[in-house]
């Protein structure tokens, strides 16, 4: 099934319908592993104060991976989007490439930028709003080079924001949006995950 308007993508009912049963079975243990990241950063504040967050370096070197790639416990959530090319490639057995929609840089920054407007403690529904940040997308090798999928740069520190990101607008030269309908949901570490939602309990 295509999705035919990528700015809309997270309006598609199957792609809300996805989304709602990964929370429904993960959700509890993506927001015990959120909450540590929470005191994380509640705990840099206390100590360096406000301007730790302006600091573009400190943000790329502490945050990009403890927020961004690991602040649900999971580094990427797939709910089956895939480009029309990389799902043709997938039935020649060409396996795919994942791609995070969002990226952990800007991943980090929509966080934080949240714990500052206190938006993180007001809505206690916030991280389930926003669990697309983790998504990713199937494309092919080709696809995924630099200048079909735009990025942020580290070196500079030229960041691409959440709402560029949000409408796809980084997809330049990328096939069409398709839901792969041979998706299937799967859980694993179910053990340790539920260790994850007792301790914080």
């Amino acid at each position: 099934m295509e999705i035919e308007n990528r700015e809309k993508w997270l309006e598609n009912k199957i792609v809300k319908e996805r989304l709602k049963e990964v929370w429904m079975n993960e959700g509890e243990y993506f927001q015990a592993c959120f909450d540590e990241i929470i005191i994380v950063l509640q705990q840099h504040k206390k100590k360096y104060g406000l301007e730790i967050f302006e600091d573009s370096r400190f943000i790329t070197r502490r945050y990009k991976d403890m927020i961004g790639a690991h602040g649900i416990g999971k580094t990427a959530i797939n709910i089956g989007m895939i480009s029309e090319k990389a799902l043709i490639n997938k039935s020649k057995k060409i396996r795919p490439v994942k791609d995070h929609v969002f990226g952990y840089i800007t991943i980090a920054r929509t966080i934080i930028n949240a714990f500052l407007k206190s938006d993180l403690f007001n809505d206690k529904n916030w991280l389930e709003k926003y669990l697309h940040l983790w998504v990713i997308i199937h494309v092919t090798k080709e696809e995924h080079h630099r200048e079909n999928i735009k990025r942020s740069n580290q070196l500079s520190n030229a960041n691409l924001d959440y709402k560029t990101k949000k409408k796809m607008n980084h997809y330049t030269k990328v096939s069409k949006l398709l839901l792969d309908k041979n998706y299937k949901y799967r859980q694993t570490n179910m053990e340790y995950k539920k260790k994850v939602i007792a301790r914080v309990k």
